[in-house]
């Protein structure tokens, strides 16, 4: 079987590559009227600084927080969807009315919804306080689109802002060479990069007529490629 690198077949590889930039933002007034105004009701500042762990049932947080006065963490521990584990070490929990670190699990249902989308990112630092809050979420469209959905439902944001769709066909012709490009986009159409797996190497190999550690090797360096270029991205923004 040939293998041919034309318009519509960069096209569906950049469909599945291409990367969405979505800022959320909820005013004072929607965070009051709900449930994460629990969080503002102890803390003037909560802030996710890092996702220190991430399952199905929620968030390891580290916070950076700044407590109201007579405010502290037994008082954080009483918001239903927060666990607070403890402090930053060595650092000590910060006392009523202070400032500092806390870690905490995060289960409340919007951050549960997040996590459930594959191929969704929620990009920290992120901060809940006195004047809403705002969010990042960055992945691919169908997480993208699957996670607004749910918010809406939720906790319907007040403003939904595009920041970025990084339309990649120009990177991806140069990062991966024609043949990668063509064993990548033959696997994408093909079901090998799904969960499970609608085809193996091996059928892969027998169908394209390309030895399978030959194969191997074109998928292996695409994949590096691809999350190189992903990583430099994420990290020049």
């Amino acid at each position: 079987m040939s293998l041919h690198v034309g318009p519509q077949l960069i096209d569906s590889l950049v469909e599945h590559l291409t990367v969405r930039e979505v800022q959320l933002k909820w005013n004072p007034d929607s965070v009051a009227n709900s449930d994460i105004g629990l969080i503002t009701e102890v803390a003037t500042k909560f802030e996710v600084v890092a996702h220190l762990e991430v399952t199905k049932t929620g968030v390891r947080q580290l916070v950076s927080i700044a407590f109201k006065e007579n405010m502290g963490s037994d008082e954080l521990n009483e918001v239903p969807y927060l666990d607070v584990e403890g402090p930053l070490n060595p650092y000590p929990i910060p006392g009523k009315g202070e400032t500092g670190y806390v870690v905490v699990w995060n289960k409340h249902p919007l951050s549960v919804a997040a996590i459930n989308f594959d191929s969704l990112h929620v990009i920290p630092p992120y901060l809940i306080g006195e004047e809403g809050v705002q969010i990042t979420i960055r992945g691919l469209p169908e997480g993208v689109s699957g996670f607004l959905k749910a918010a809406r439902t939720l906790l319907p944001p007040d403003n939904v802002n595009v920041v970025d769709v990084a339309e990649i066909e120009e990177s991806v012709l140069k990062i991966l060479t024609p043949k990668q490009l063509e064993v990548a986009v033959f696997a994408v159409q093909s079901g090998y990069y799904e969960n499970p797996r609608k085809i193996t190497k091996k059928e892969l190999s027998e169908i394209t007529e390309i030895p399978r550690s030959t194969l191997q090797e074109h998928l292996s360096k695409a994949e590096a490629a691809l999350v190189e270029w992903a990583v430099k991205t994420h990290l020049s923004k």
